[in-house]
């Protein structure tokens, strides 16, 4: 095998698994999140792979042919992950996106990069890049450990990676202010294939992470139980109340407000977003010992105790949150927001089939009187 004189840490034989692995990530980002799964989120991610894949293979025709442009240009796309993937995270928590500085980045990096790959002063703009991309690896961990979900160990490698990341880029700028460590060329070398290493750990972490995220809602939004499950324990939980006759639970019957509509106007992926935002935010907004069950992509139920001013409050923050979703559709002319059927377990004697009923039929009353709204069972509420 013909080996390279390139002046790079990293060789052919390793750069080949670099391709390798960044491809395998992609691939399963491609055809298990976004296939199956479109959104904002899946389609931003999937980009993000996308250029990180395209890296790699620059990456390699680099050390083939020993060329600093080249090689300056793989390094930039690289680190045009980081921007990509912290909006990813930012669409998944159903927030508003940040475009213009992820943008700028993915544009400004590369070319920044290339530009300067044959002067004098390629360290420093490598060093200046390297560490911006650290910013939006930061962000990225800072809203991984914010999501709101039951399975927080699926996010907790690529959050540790990313924290990683900004780590070794704070290291970098004071090894180079202070002029401490190795001679600038190794320096700069050492940071390059750290580079390379980080974009190969920071796919595979991605990949599962992104994949459980899109495909897992059920076990990470909804706490990991079946539909059965989740009925059984909401019926042991109203057997035990009743019991006692504890007045003080309430079920909730919680739907997005015109789906038809909504989906129309902002398409298939931002829906399929609105819809994940919708259900996040139902569980940020309920109590820790509410049981929440997802009945589908538009409704969930709710059973949850505490007196009629705490539930009321409850309510009113569950509705707020719900209508600060962004439909960012091409139209984006439909206000997204929630309706509400409550009704008291001691109204319907404690049975779940009923206390549905009975709730449902208050969600219904609280669509037809237009919706961002919650209507009690046999009284009217707002």
């Amino acid at each position: 095998m013909t080996t390279l004189t390139a002046p790079v840490g990293i060789t052919v034989n390793t750069s080949v698994t670099l391709v390798a692995m960044v491809t395998l990530s992609a691939a399963l980002v491609f055809g298990l999140a976004l296939m199956p799964r479109p959104s904002r989120a899946t389609v931003t991610w999937s980009v993000g792979f996308g250029i990180a894949m395209l890296a790699t293979y620059v990456w390699v025709a680099a050390n083939q042919f020993d060329s600093a442009p080249l090689r300056a240009l793989s390094s930039g796309l690289i680190v045009c992950f980081e921007p990509l993937l912290w909006l990813g995270i930012r669409a998944y928590a159903g927030k508003r996106l940040l475009w213009p500085a992820a943008a700028a980045f993915v544009l400004i990096a590369p070319t920044l990069l290339m530009a300067s790959s044959t002067t004098a002063a390629y360290p420093t703009v490598f060093r200046v890049v390297f560490s911006a991309a650290a910013v939006f690896a930061g962000l990225a961990a800072w809203e991984l450990f914010r999501l709101r979900i039951s399975a927080r160990d699926v996010v907790l490698p690529l959050a540790l990676v990313s924290s990683a990341f900004v780590v070794v880029a704070v290291f970098g700028v004071i090894a180079g202010i202070t002029g401490i460590g190795s001679a600038p060329g190794d320096e700069l070398r050492m940071l390059r294939d750290i580079n390379g290493v980080g974009i190969l750990l920071t796919s595979q972490c991605a990949a599962v992470t992104i994949v459980l995220l899109a495909r897992g809602e059920a076990l990470l939004r909804g706490g990991g139980r079946s539909s059965a499950d989740s009925r059984a324990a909401l019926r042991a939980r109203l057997a035990r109340a009743r019991q006692v006759q504890e007045p003080a639970w309430s079920l909730l019957d919680i739907r997005l407000d015109d789906p038809a509509d909504l989906a129309e106007a902002s398409g298939p992926a931002v829906f399929a977003s609105i819809v994940d935002a919708f259900h996040a935010h139902v569980l940020d907004a309920l109590p820790a010992a509410a049981d929440v069950e997802r009945i589908s992509d538009v409704r969930a139920l709710a059973l949850l105790p505490g007196a009629e001013d705490a539930v009321r409050r409850e309510l009113c923050v569950l509705l707020q949150r719900v209508s600060t979703i962004e439909d960012s559709g091409p139209r984006a002319s439909v206000r997204v927001s929630a309706s509400v059927g409550w009704a008291g377990a001691a109204a319907a004697d404690y049975d779940l089939d009923a206390l549905s009923a009975v709730a449902a039929d208050a969600a219904t009353l609280a669509q037809d009187r237009g919706g961002d709204r919650w209507e009690r069972a046999g009284v009217s509420a707002r």
